[in-house]
């Protein structure tokens, strides 16, 4: 085996040892992907969530709360998604990008952005969109027992 197979290994190993104690003791959400990368050290989450943007975004925000150093982004795809991406650092260290997304329109024109474009946003700015939304889906919910 040569030095960069092994070198290799030992990355992976390392991160899903990262990884394991990030999440030993915390209550979660289940994600859907997690992807170790060697070449650059990094553990990649997408969060799951089915296909309501509320809790997507409330699972996505309970995974940013464990982190540190943490920096946000949030895009309009130029296919019509809104993707949002949360990196920090674990406990010990290891860097951790967690991300989601959902169709543009479930954001009921609360996300200021034109398709293409992406904008950093902090923690507070992602738990009001997910407040608003929650919201509205309520406010539906009670229109449609009303009718």
């Amino acid at each position: 085996m040569s030095n960069n197979a092994v070198a290799t290994v030992s990355t992976v190993d390392a991160l899903i040892g990262a990884y394991r104690s990030h999440v030993l003791g915390r209550a979660l959400p289940t994600p859907f992907l997690v992807h170790f990368y060697s070449h650059n050290p990094e553990i990649v989450v997408q969060v799951g969530g089915g296909l309501d943007p509320v809790t997507k975004l409330g699972n996505l925000l309970l995974w940013a709360c464990t982190l540190t150093e943490i920096t946000a982004t949030w895009k309009h795809t130029t296919d019509g998604w809104l993707h949002i991406s949360v990196t920090g650092r674990t406990s010990g260290g290891t860097k951790l990008e967690v991300y989601g997304g959902s169709e543009f329109t479930d954001c009921l024109g609360l996300v200021p952005l034109a398709a293409g474009e992406s904008e950093n946003v902090s923690l507070d700015e992602l738990y009001t969109l997910a407040g608003l939304l929650r919201e509205a889906q309520q406010e539906a919910s009670q229109r449609r027992e009303a009718a």
